[in-house]
């Protein structure tokens, strides 16, 4: 397999940045969701998610033009795509529903270290120390936060673990697959396959009996939470393909830590769950680390742009 080619100190800060804007983002639909999960199956949540998803890029692909190339080329590398996403909003809603956001969200974090060690193997990238020492240095913030143990939640503590492997997954993917397709036909892929895949797995679920709560019709404010998390998806997910079309996958992995800090603001304002002065030190851990890597890349930059006599 042939690595790609390695992005310019220009291209890979703004995916920085456009990564940076797109984890501070994300956390709000969490907390619509697990404000939903109160109510109706994690797995419905799931599938409105995607349903979400797919009628806003249907509407802006017919809206731009593009309406006959919402298919992207090789389509199977993005239905892979979209089930990696499908099955880790499935299991981090799931978490949702019995877990506090910033505990599930902090175990969620192993996704990162899981992405850094799997990118020189799908990816064919170059990982130095100083990266995987700024990957450690978050991984450890992400601990500090995590400290109760398995035992207060049981199995269901498994659940973000299982997401972030998945979503590793999924980062993967639309990094080997940067460039084929346009946005909004990846948008649209990846809700036509998430709404098709969860809406079997509910459809047999509720059949079964098997759901922990039974599927009911939004009412209200439901029907707005839903068409919320369906813009943000897009919005979000969009970002994130486009950050992974600017850098390499080690470079951004950091900067999914920064989802937490989000998190945590949402979480009090919401829910009213004030992080103690452990978790303050966890999140410093983990915003140091992103800005450390965006200063290794700015120093990086200037040693290549200096001439050879230099």
């Amino acid at each position: 397999m042939t690595p790609p080619a390695a992005p310019g100190a220009a291209s890979i800060l703004r995916g920085i940045v456009i990564m940076t804007a797109a984890m501070l983002i994300v956390p709000s639909m969490d907390v619509m969701a697990k404000v939903l999960t109160q109510s109706m199956p994690a797995m419905e949540v799931a599938f409105v998610r995607f349903v979400g998803q797919l009628l806003v890029a249907g509407v802006v692909g017919l809206v731009i033009g593009e309406g006959r190339r919402l298919i992207p080329p090789r389509p199977l590398g993005h239905v892979l795509r979209g089930l990696f996403l499908a099955a880790t909003s499935l299991l981090f809603f799931s978490a949702l529903a019995a877990m506090p956001l910033t505990d599930a969200l902090a175990i969620a974090f192993a996704e990162p270290m899981i992405l850094t060690a799997l990118s020189p193997i799908f990816l064919g990238e170059t990982i130095g120390w100083r990266r995987w020492a700024a990957c450690g240095v978050g991984f450890l913030g992400t601990l500090i936060i995590i400290r109760p143990s398995f035992e207060q939640f049981g199995h269901v503590a498994l659940l973000p673990l299982g997401s972030a492997l998945t979503f590793a997954g999924y980062h993967i993917m639309t990094r080997k697959l940067s460039g084929q397709g346009s946005l909004t036909a990846v948008q649209f892929t990846t809700g036509l396959v998430g709404t098709v895949a969860l809406g079997i797995v509910l459809a047999a679920s509720a059949g079964a009996g098997v759901l922990s709560a039974p599927v009911v019709w939004p009412q209200g404010m439901g029907w707005v939470i839903f068409l919320s998390i369906g813009v943000l998806s897009f919005v979000t997910h969009g970002m994130i393909v486009t950050a992974f079309g600017h850098a390499p996958a080690a470079v951004l992995a950091p900067f999914g830590y920064l989802e937490i800090v989000s998190a945590t603001g949402l979480s009090l304002l919401v829910f009213g769950d004030f992080p103690d002065p452990p978790t303050w030190a966890g999140i410093g851990l983990i915003v140091a680390s992103g800005l450390y890597i965006v200063h290794r890349e700015r120093v990086r930059g200037r040693s290549r742009a200096l001439p050879p006599s230099a």
